[in-house]
């Protein structure tokens, strides 16, 4: 059964409340080190903790650093600094099982310390393995006197290149075994823990996967940085908090087979789409609008060769994950002159939800044209076919809202 999302982006970091009292409110200046206003009392039955035999009262909750590109980080300091609000969440999960408000730090911002519980991927080299560690992995470990937290971030080894983002997900999960842990000890009476040296709460998470492909309009051709500004990076963090969304788009590839750069011909991108196909629980289907850039005439036959190349696209995907559900999206406007058979082929397109529909596979259909058309325009364009950065945002966000309603099952095309 699909999970539905409840939290949409977060902007800004909440606090939680309780059912006694009020959980440490939380900061936005991320460069200093802030210690959260002090309860009135703990939230629940508390238990005393200790790291390694050290008392927790002395710890600094110590979380990685802004991991974009400068130019995003001036923009969106708040709102996309995903390891800050993990360490919020985690500062007030702690104070609700052990009454102890810890004070927060930027690794950038803090000398280092004996007595530090580390946040994602820390300039810490306690935190080191993160940067090889699977993005569906957890690592909670005791290291010395430090207490280790993060997943693994880098979703760029799902394609074999750097276009895909960082993947927050893992490390917002990784406290829960820490705290199920607590609580258990809790409630079998136990009022006191220690967290030793050999303490290991590592474990892997179930992250809902999009796997966006396409072309260069899903690669990211006409950002700044693909990696950073594509619409499946900008979309991953719209849904950071449980998601994976893996970019699976190459630039100049068709669709159609009987082209000598059609998708399936060879590209590290559908070698990753074959590999890890069982692990998608969508997939965003936007292939085509090199088809009829690049065949400005649609000879007799065409269309049939489309819909079976899109056939074979599919089955290569569902003979290893009958339960994935596609989105098929038609191609975005195109300004050029190229391309006199455009409008066939995204009529064909919007033919294929309903081809997968009958072969038992879930599908939708999005209006990638007339969205793009309403509400992206040319001048969010960097050229004739490719967006620029802030093209590709827009593009997201109408993904990301289409997307939360396919998950819920109320998405209507219309």
């Amino acid at each position: 059964m699909k999970r539905i999302i409840i939290a949409a982006l977060m902007l800004t970091a909440l606090p939680l409340l309780f059912a006694c009292g009020k959980a440490p409110a939380a900061t936005t200046e991320p460069a200093t080190t802030v210690v959260p206003d002090e309860p009135d009392s703990p939230a629940v039955t508390s238990v005393q903790l200790t790291v390694n035999s050290n008392d927790l009262a002395g710890y600094t909750i110590v979380y990685a650093a802004h991991p974009y590109d400068v130019r995003l980080a001036a923009r969106f300091t708040t709102e996309y600094d995903f390891y800050k609000l993990i360490a919020v969440d985690i500062a007030e999960r702690i104070w609700a099982q052990t009454g102890v408000v810890l004070p927060i730090a930027k690794d950038t911002s803090t000398d280092e310390g004996a007595l530090e519980i580390l946040v994602g991927p820390t300039n810490r080299a306690e935190s080191d393995p993160l940067d090889a560690m699977d993005v569906y992995d957890t690592y909670v470990k005791v290291v010395g006197s430090k207490l280790v937290v993060g997943g693994g971030y880098d979703s760029s080894a799902y394609t074999g290149d750097q276009r895909n983002s960082y993947c927050f997900a893992s490390t917002n999960h990784a406290w829960d075994a820490v705290e199920t842990y607590l609580a258990d000890q809790m409630a079998a009476g136990t009022t006191a823990v220690d967290l030793s040296a050999d303490a290991d709460f590592s474990t892997t998470v179930d992250l809902i996967t999009v796997a966006c492909i396409g072309d260069s309009i899903t690669e990211g051709d006409g950002s700044d940085v693909w990696s950073i500004h594509s619409y499946p990076a900008v979309l991953e963090r719209y849904l950071w908090e449980d998601h994976l969304v893996i970019n699976l788009g190459k630039c100049g590839k068709t669709l159609l087979e009987d082209h000598e750069r059609h998708y399936r011909g060879g590209c590290v991108q559908y070698t990753a789409m074959t590999k890890y196909a069982s692990k998608f629980d969508y997939v965003l289907f936007m292939l085509g609008t090199n088809d009829f850039i690049q065949h400005t005439t649609w000879p007799a036959g065409y269309d049939e060769k489309f819909l079976t190349s899109a056939d074979h696209l599919v089955e290569d995907i569902t003979k290893k994950n009958k339960d994935v559900e596609f989105v098929v999206m038609n191609s975005a406007v195109y300004y050029g002159t190229s391309g006199a058979s455009a409008d066939h082929v995204r009529d064909l397109q919007s033919q294929l939800p309903a081809r997968l529909e009958a072969a038992g596979f879930a599908a939708s259909f999005f209006d990638m044209y007339s969205y793009t058309v309403e509400n992206v325009g040319k001048a969010n364009f960097k050229d004739t076919t490719h967006p620029n950065n802030n093209g590709y945002a827009i593009i997201a966000k109408g993904v990301y809202e289409m997307l939360l309603q396919v998950e819920a099952g109320t998405y209507n095309a219309e």
